[in-house]
């Protein structure tokens, strides 16, 4: 697998500091891009055209100093700044970190090793803190649609409830078994779509370490799971002749993840008895493994928001809170694996993840903070 280069702009107005700086990175045999700008304004100019993973930047520049151009940048989610001046000062480091910048180095104790492990630590730092916030507004969004889906059922039970008051109240008690029926049904649902949510926001916490696990045995046990369904449906569901692989993961979670995609494929069937064919192909470090189903298929542009809790694509007379494939994703992220969702020729959908054939021997990442 080739390098990776990581793109620095080296700002700093000084011809010398520039070439040394340089030189020293370049010593450490790590594959950097480096870019040079000798102004705040050249800077800017050059950031506005292209990404850039971290700034070097000198505190003293002709046009201004650097502060203003960490200022500027604080929008920048995806850069991180690592300040270097000849002139030391307790002050400007303090307003370098406040404004964003991650680290403060005097030029009189860089060399190549103190330089690259700065700029590691920022680009890293700068992740993470891309990765929280992508976190927050995921949250967010999750929260939002949560409170709208269960104020529709709690405003059912609202309404039939008063309607049934008010006929208690008027000696008119004819349609009170409706009424109660309807406040009924509207507050199962709300149980059950609790449930979920509480399910969705468990899902990826479990502090078990991963195992062994052959996915043949996660098959069965989910089909087990699924048997009435199958069995009432009159579904076929295909395993290859060859033994699927056997991978490092967490069973668990591998269970409920295909649970999901074969129950999806029997509730979203086509006139034709459903029919699910199960592959796996050896990528290398990763298994691909595809679930191809023929039902009545998804549309092409909204395969990607069919992952999106809460989302609910067809809503007709189909039982479900919308969190099934949102659970899956988050089944295959915390296997630090991808899935997507493809058309397939004559009809029905393919459901494609990827499971890397190892998984790190540490306790299980809490997707939700």
């Amino acid at each position: 697998m080739p390098q990776q280069f990581m793109d620095v702009l080296l700002v700093d107005d000084s011809v010398a500091d520039r070439r040394f700086i340089t030189r020293e990175l370049q010593r450490c045999g790590r594959p950097y891009h480096i870019d040079t700008a000798d102004t705040v304004g050249r800077a800017r100019e050059m950031l506005s055209q292209k990404h850039y993973d971290c700034v070097l930047l000198d505190y003293n520049l002709p046009d201004a100093d650097g502060l203003s151009l960490i200022e500027g940048m604080r929008g920048n989610g995806a850069t991180g700044v690592v300040m270097i001046t000849g002139e030391g000062s307790e002050k400007i480091a303090a307003q370098a970190i406040k404004l964003g910048a991650y680290e403060y180095l005097p030029k009189k104790q860089l060399n190549g090793r103190r330089l690259s492990s700065a700029l590691d630590r920022a680009v890293e730092h700068t992740k993470v803190k891309r990765t929280q916030a992508h976190q927050r507004l995921v949250m967010e969004n999750f929260a939002s649609s949560a409170a709208h889906d269960l104020a529709n059922p709690l405003s059912g039970v609202i309404g039939f409830l008063s309607l049934a008051q008010q006929g208690l109240e008027n000696d008119n008690i004819e349609r009170l078994p409706d009424y109660l029926n309807s406040a009924m049904t509207s507050a199962l649902y709300m149980k059950d779509l609790v449930a979920d949510l509480l399910h969705y926001a468990r899902t990826g916490t479990s502090s078990d370490l991963p195992e062994a696990v052959a996915l043949n045995d996660v098959v069965n046990t989910a089909l087990n799971v699924l048997s009435d369904a199958v069995e009432q449906s009159g579904a076929q569901v295909n395993v290859p002749s060859q033994p699927l692989p056997t991978l490092t993961a967490y069973p668990t979670e591998l269970v409920q993840l295909f649970q999901n995609l074969i129950g999806n494929a029997l509730k979203y069937k086509s006139e034709a008895a459903p029919v699910v064919d199960i592959a796996a192909t050896d990528e290398g470090d990763y298994w691909l493994i595809t679930l191809a189903d023929n039902g009545i298929g998804i549309p092409e542009e909204s395969r990607r928001e069919i992952f999106v809790p809460l989302h609910r694509l067809y809503n007709r007379n189909v039982e479900g809170s919308g969190l099934g494939l949102a659970i899956c994703t988050k089944i295959i992220d915390l296997h630090n694996g991808q899935i997507w969702c493809e058309g397939r020729d004559g009809g029905g959908s393919l459901f494609k993840f990827t499971l890397p054939k190892t998984q790190p021997a540490t306790a299980t990442e809490t997707f939700l903070n």
